[in-house]
């Protein structure tokens, strides 16, 4: 849990892993991603016996209805955990990423400033050490238009690959290694099933290296013509200058480059490295 920002008025927390963090706020409706996140740990051996303590209490109290060990196509182990609002999980270990990014997390010490929260809540270190990737169920016949759609405009590596008879766009995030994989990545796998409709989930990403980076994705999705301005939030962005002054910028519509028309909804938040929040920032 973060150790600077718990807005009890809002009812909103953000959890920490690594580099990375949830922004979780109640509300009356949950929300679901149509598809599944990836986690990787240092070690799975206190996740293991979490889940086997919660699972011995009442089911009212658990904080998911599924949790099982299993196995993915290379044989490597991982923890399957569906939470109780159907969001699933898919947690591996893993050798450690961007070790020089990380967000603060609350100690068990903090009990002057948090009290109760700290001792339920407190660690000395995050055990989950970051989100290795996301996958979303997309549309037949949108993979390879999607990865022409993050490489066109963010100038993202990307990849469209067979893998189990479907069709996956693989969009790399953050730093590329001497065997071509990322630090993270966004997938999207084609999928048969009905795409549920987009309920509001979104995400934050930074990109590039500098603010001359941050600027030029911002005139690229504007010529993309996909800026947009989400309602709920105070940040009104729709100009390079006001981008310049807040150092993000919004765009929901994921498009054919070709045709104009969306073909994925899904809120990115795109903000600068200079911004505030970012994990690198010293």
């Amino acid at each position: 849990m973060d150790n600077e920002k718990i807005f009890v008025e809002e009812e909103l927390i953000w959890p920490n892993c690594g580099a990375s963090q949830f922004h979780l706020v109640k509300g009356k409706t949950a929300q679901v991603l149509p598809g599944h996140i990836g986690l990787r740990y240092k070690s799975l051996k206190g996740l293991k016996e979490r889940l086997v303590a919660m699972d011995s209490t009442e089911s009212y109290k658990k904080c998911f209805t599924s949790c099982k060990i299993t196995k993915d196509s290379t044989g490597k182990e991982f923890i399957k955990i569906q939470d109780r609002y159907g969001n699933i999980f898919h947690c591996r270990e893993g050798p450690e990423k961007g070790t020089e990014l990380r967000q603060p997390i609350l100690s068990s010490s903090q009990t002057e400033a948090f009290g109760d929260i700290a001792i339920k809540y407190g660690m000395k270190e995050s055990e989950c050490r970051g989100i290795d990737y996301i996958e979303l169920n997309c549309p037949i016949g949108t993979s390879a238009k999607i990865a022409s759609f993050y490489d066109a405009v963010f100038d993202a590596t990307t990849s469209v690959v067979e893998n189990s008879g479907q069709s996956v766009a693989l969009v790399a995030f953050g730093a590329v290694d001497n065997n071509g994989r990322a630090s993270q990545y966004l997938i999207f796998r084609e999928s048969s099933s009905e795409i549920p409709e987009y309920n509001g989930l979104h995400m934050a990403v930074y990109v590039g290296q500098s603010q001359r980076d941050f600027e030029q994705a911002f005139r690229n999705a504007e010529m993309a013509g996909i800026i947009w301005v989400n309602p709920r939030f105070s940040d009104k962005v729709e100009t390079l200058d006001e981008a310049r002054s807040l150092l993000q910028f919004r765009f929901k519509d994921i498009v054919d480059l070709k045709s104009g028309e969306p073909i994925f909804y899904l809120e990115h938040e795109i903000r600068s490295v200079e911004h505030e929040s970012w994990p690198g920032k010293k």
